[in-house]
């Protein structure tokens, strides 16, 4: 009876080992696909910082401008508009809105530099794969 459980084990263990061996082939294949794709995501990463920041801008502009406007504004009947564009421009002057994206939400409620540019995250996490497979 034992050689029948220790064949069994020596079975399992071979079944173990095979799916292991597949299993890393099929990492280093993704870890060649990571590296191959680097730098364009860190390209794209670092696109996407700059948008986000020229559109926080564009945004800070667009109300400095229009502040000094705001009592003239006030004092003329506001134009007909339609129902989107007024739920729009609603939400546009309420920064606490609930329909506000939730990314610039959680940029409010963090404090100026606690959470690292998406492109540092990005390089950190390559720099981590580089460290490991050394």
């Amino acid at each position: 009876m034992s050689l029948v459980i220790d064949i069994a084990i020596l079975v399992l263990l071979v079944g173990v080992l095979a799916y292991a061996w597949i299993v890393e082939r099929r990492v280093r294949v993704l870890m060649q696909a990571l590296r191959e794709l680097e730098p364009m995501i860190g390209s794209f990463s670092a696109a996407v910082d700059r948008s986000e920041g020229a559109v926080s801008m564009l945004k800070t502009i667009t109300r400095n401008v229009s502040a000094p406007f705001g009592d003239r504004v006030s004092r003329q009947a506001p134009p007909p508009q339609q129902p989107e564009a007024r739920r729009e421009r609603e939400r546009e002057q309420h920064d606490d809105s609930p329909y506000q994206p939730a990314r610039e939400r959680s940029a409010q409620q963090r404090p100026a530099g606690a959470v690292p540019m998406k492109s540092e995250l990005v390089r950190g996490f390559f720099e981590t794969v580089r460290s490991r497979e050394a």
